[in-house]
């Protein structure tokens, strides 16, 4: 547990003494039960656990998704309980992005407009979305699908148009939501290893998994058991060869 007076410009993400509970208060369910740690800008941390364990509840309140129950949450140094829905609104848009294993494409779409979708809640004008789409697509190797529906991709191509998304908006934060859990072992690689470059590049990458050897790729593994810190540690990232 941080102690009192922990929110001293230290990290990107600060939670201290988060809980989460559900239902009412006679028959709650405590999904996450006094969750403490400090992100770095720059960290690949990957958070683990079995099923049950608060993993999506965590997300969803880091994501800005959701709200704590009680528990301070700074994000990039202010207290987001202080955020109203639009600003919470437009911090997910503009400083994060968000990568689920499910894809969330929309199938009839061009990966271009796919892409594109996060632009058109943003500040950035009309003219500036097509550049900013085309580099997204060309850093995840897709420039020559661009114009291709995504019904038409691969799974592992689907999700590096989901990163492309994603990164449209040059967030400085990246969760990562089981985003190999529907694609071959191959795929899986590729889909790590642009992770891995995106955080080599200066993002932060939160990383949801429940598979060892994907989480291998993060630099600090947090374990979660019963909603709460089951250990934290500091790893050896795995090499790609």
């Amino acid at each position: 547990m941080v102690g009192e007076g922990m929110f001293v410009d230290m990290g990107l993400i600060e939670l201290d003494a988060i809980t989460k509970a559900y239902g009412a208060e006679d028959a709650q369910t405590l999904a996450l039960r006094g969750i403490s740690f400090i992100i770095e800008r720059g960290e690949f941390v990957a958070i683990m656990g079995p099923s049950g364990s608060g993993k999506s509840t965590l997300l969803h309140i880091l994501g800005l998704l959701d709200r704590q129950t009680s528990g301070a949450y700074r994000f990039d140094g202010k207290p987001t309980d202080t955020y109203t829905t639009d600003e919470l609104a437009r911090m997910r848009n503009e400083r994060m992005g968000f990568v689920f294993q499910s894809f969330n494409l929309l199938p009839r779409f061009s990966v271009l407009h796919n892409v594109m979708l996060p632009l058109h809640y943003s500040a950035v004008p009309e003219s500036e979305w097509l550049p900013k789409a085309a580099r997204a697509i060309k850093s995840v190797g897709l420039a020559h699908r661009t114009d291709y529906p995504a019904v038409q991709l691969s799974g592992g191509e689907k999700q590096r148009v989901a990163i492309a998304r994603a990164l449209v908006n040059d967030p400085m934060l990246i969760f990562a939501d089981e985003p190999t859990g529907n694609l071959d072992s191959k795929s899986g690689q590729a889909v790590m290893e642009i992770l891995e470059k995106l955080n080599n590049d200066g993002r932060t990458i939160i990383l949801i998994t429940h598979e060892t050897y994907t989480a291998e790729h993060a630099g600090r593994i947090i374990k979660l058991r019963d909603g709460r810190i089951e250990s934290d540690t500091k790893v050896e990232r795995r090499r790609n060869t």
